[in-house]
């Protein structure tokens, strides 16, 4: 889900608790290690997002990821307006293109993000721990 976030509405937060969980506490944020990466380059993206990414007039085209409990958020600016874009773990795929380029794909949506930092490649090992801790363990869980 692709939102809006300029304006802090309740119907906003409420939908995000919905879709990737309520913010971690400051006990899990330092037990993770933190739960926010650093700033990464968008190299490319699907069309919906890149028509959202060629209206910034800075050329800034970054952002940042955010670990929640059940999934993650993408978050960058467009247009004067900051948005954020959910991906539940359930459908968030990550694939390694090169040595510093990663794929975020959630459905028809999906983003290249360089990576040029230790710091972002050991969030992005964060993220794939987290996933694979969120999903059960034994067939009689579900």
């Amino acid at each position: 889900m692709l939102l809006c976030a300029s304006r802090n509405e309740i119907g906003n937060k409420k939908k995000i608790e919905k879709i990737v969980g309520k913010p971690c506490t400051i006990a899990d944020r330092v037990k993770i290690g933190g739960v926010h990466s650093p700033e990464m380059d968008i190299i490319s993206s699907s069309v919906k997002l890149h028509n959202l990414i060629i209206l910034n007039k800075s050329h800034s085209t970054s952002c940042t990821l955010e670990l929640r409990p059940g999934g993650i958020i993408l978050r960058f600016f467009a247009a004067m307006n900051k948005y954020m874009f959910l991906i539940p773990y359930y459908k968030l795929s990550i694939h390694k293109i090169n040595t510093s380029i990663y794929a975020i794909h959630k459905d028809d949506y999906h983003v290249n993000i360089d990576v040029r930092n230790e710091a972002g490649r050991d969030f992005i090992r964060k993220i794939l721990k987290s996933k694979s801790d969120s999903y059960p363990t034994f067939i009689d869980d579900l």
